[in-house]
């Protein structure tokens, strides 16, 4: 039964959002923004719970304009998250110094949280595809406001992307759509009746989710982002990680039927994904060390999802989808946990790298917290990443799939390095570091966030039951299977899961041995995995210097009138403003008639009747308009 209590939650929370992204036109501070953002994302860890067990289906603002939601176990689980960061963030950004352009990051900063909440709550495939675009343009803004003045190169890369990558995929599908129907249900009804096949729809919308959680190959925004904006919103940024998954698993679970082959295809991306870890140890700034370990993290999810995709139906594939779920989960808080300990770095004006740490917070408090963010993301046992490893590894043991199993030997390899990566950490502030003491009295809120999350790092894994009322009806609602308790799913098979817990306690010992290696002998056994990467680099930089060559040598000639012999003395594209433009008619159709004289014998003719050919391009376009009106 629909109770407007219900979808009333919904609106509070939409409108509190609104209410902070225009706050600041009555003062100027960013920060009076704040507490309706805080009131915005309390509401939506009500719809959460509230979604979890009663579930929410309805029309928010009846009489203004017609939108509905509909909040089931998954999307709730994944709304519950996004409110708790949302909160967490708001809290942290009233103490932190920072000076942004004030509306445009209240307007970004809110606006980014709403489109989110309305991405996860609706129910309409083309309501997603406006929330998605709404989403990437908030993120976009809300890089631009908190950037560093000048840096436009790394919200211009996002802003690509996203766009490229994300929107543009997802307009096409929805155009493909509009006759399926107006939600994900009707639409996997009516898949049979659509134009197109549905391997296409898969190739539209792989590249999407992997966008937006910064996935291979679409992850090379992340380091810079998470680099350039101040700390305390990269968590934002993090849950945004969480919607990309929950994105693929709408997609690919409710609206498309289930591919084996794309499950290898997000399995595999996944895998390369991990493989970021190793660069992280040729960083000593921290952001972007800790970016690159983001990017392994949300590889091991979509390495666990997309086996599930392969494995459904068998318990193997259900215990990886939940794998996937709670490392979703966890990697959510020990990052955003991680990114507020930094942000104490930053507020006293310094640059978190490994020698501002020892700096400022050597025997503070704040050492010990980030500590313990870092070993939950490093898998020790018994904290976060261990917990969701060990059913992804038992998951993976199970499946018995040469390609799965192929796969996940490449991930537990990657799975020593965190743990190394923070060792190195240790190790690098005490050989180098001086031993200095600063910045005593962080701000009571800063400690607040930071203590907070890295407790619910620690309590989520120590006590998994603490979440189960969360991942056990989003799994029975994925799968369509009842699940009794988490319990069941982590000794459903005690020879892989005892196998699971050795293997993660021995990548843990070999990290462990690794990170305290010296630096370049680490390096010198990386060695083979940065020359690919370099060799990538290399690769991508010719195809590039040989694309714009072609253009330079093949197309301007075309667009701007350039005498031959001085074609070589154009270098670059700028050089060629200095060369008159060519007239419309010759720039825009001079490729297509030299094509037509070519095939009519005429290439050797150096002057062309330009009247002939466009009298007779009219009649070629005039019959073809007349022959697809008669066709279609």
């Amino acid at each position: 039964m629909l109770y407007l209590t219900d979808v009333a939650l919904v609106e509070f929370a939409v409108l509190f959002f609104l209410l902070g992204a225009v706050a600041p036109l009555f003062k100027r501070d960013f920060r009076v923004s704040l507490p309706f953002s805080v009131l915005g994302s309390l509401f939506t860890m009500v719809v959460g719970v509230y979604g979890i067990s009663e579930g929410i289906k309805g029309g928010i603002f009846s009489g203004i304009f017609e939108a509905r939601v509909n909040v089931d176990p998954l999307s709730a689980f994944f709304t519950f998250v996004l409110g708790l960061i949302g909160l967490l963030s708001s809290v942290y950004l009233m103490d932190y110094e920072m000076r942004p352009r004030h509306l445009t990051f209240a307007v970004a900063y809110n606006g980014t949280l709403l489109s989110a909440l309305l991405f996860l709550t609706t129910e309409s495939f083309e309501r997603m595809v406006l929330s998605y675009e709404l989403l990437a343009l908030f993120t976009y803004v809300l890089i631009l406001s908190t950037a560093v003045r000048g840096d436009r190169d790394t919200p211009r890369n996002y802003i690509v992307l996203t766009q490229v990558f994300g929107v543009v995929p997802l307009l096409i599908t929805a155009s493909l759509l509009t006759t399926a129907g107006p939600t994900f249900g009707a639409i996997r009804v009516n898949l049979a009746a659509l134009p197109v096949s549905v391997s296409f729809l898969y190739a539209l919308l792989v590249s999407p989710p992997l966008v937006r959680s910064g996935a291979f190959p679409f992850h090379v925004w992340v380091p810079d982002v998470y680099r350039r904006v101040p700390s305390p919103v990269v968590p934002v940024l993090i849950s945004l990680e969480a919607v990309g998954v929950y994105m693929a698993i709408r997609l690919f679970w409710f609206v498309l039927p289930l591919s084996k082959s794309l499950g290898y295809v997000v399995a595999f991306l996944g895998t390369i994904s991990a493989f970021s870890t190793l660069y992280s140890f040729r960083e000593i700034r921290l952001k972007r060390k800790f970016a690159y370990h983001s990017v392994m993290d949300v590889g091991i999810s979509y390495f666990a999802l997309g086996s599930a995709m392969v494995l459904h139906g068998s318990l193997a594939g259900r215990i990886l989808l939940a794998g996937a779920l709670f490392h979703t989960l966890y990697q959510v808080v020990y990052k955003s946990s991680i990114f507020f300990g930094l942000g104490a770095i930053e507020h006293y004006g310094e640059e978190p790298n490994v020698c501002s740490l020892r700096k400022l917070f050597r025997g503070h408090v704040m050492a010990f917290l980030m500590s313990i963010s870092a070993f939950s993301m490093a898998g020790l046992p018994p904290l976060a990443a261990f917990v969701s490893k060990w059913l992804v590894y038992q998951g993976a043991l199970l499946s018995g799939d040469t390609l799965v199993l192929l796969m996940f030997s490449a991930v537990i390899f990657l799975g020593l390095f965190p743990f190394a990566s923070v060792v190195q950490v240790r190790k690098l502030n005490r050989e180098m570091c001086k031993r200095e003491l600063g910045a005593e009295n962080v701000p009571f809120l800063l400690r607040g966030v930071v203590g907070t999350t890295a407790m619910l790092t620690v309590l989520l894994a120590v006590l998994p039951l603490l979440v189960e009322p969360f991942i056990v009806p989003a799994l029975g609602e994925v799968t369509g299977f009842s699940f009794p308790s988490l319990a069941a799913l982590f000794t459903a098979r005690v020879p892989a899961s005892l196998a699971a817990i050795l293997l993660l306690i021995g990548t843990a010992y070999i990290g462990l041995r690794v990170g305290r290696m010296p630096t370049d002998r680490v390096s010198e056994l990386l060695l083979i995995f940065y020359n690919m990467g370099g060799m990538l680099t290399v690769t991508k930089d010719l195809l590039l210097e040989g694309g714009k060559r072609a253009y330079i040598t093949r197309i301007l000639p075309i667009l701007r009138s350039i005498p031959r012999h001085e074609l070589p003395l154009v270098k670059d594209c700028d050089d060629v403003f200095d060369y008159p433009v060519r007239h419309l008619d010759e720039a825009m159709f001079m490729p297509l008639l030299r094509l037509i004289s070519r095939m009519s014998g005429r290439a050797g003719e150096r002057v062309y009747d330009m009247n002939a050919l466009m009298a007779a391009f009219a009649v070629v376009f005039a019959l073809l308009i007349i022959l697809f009106g008669v066709v279609m």
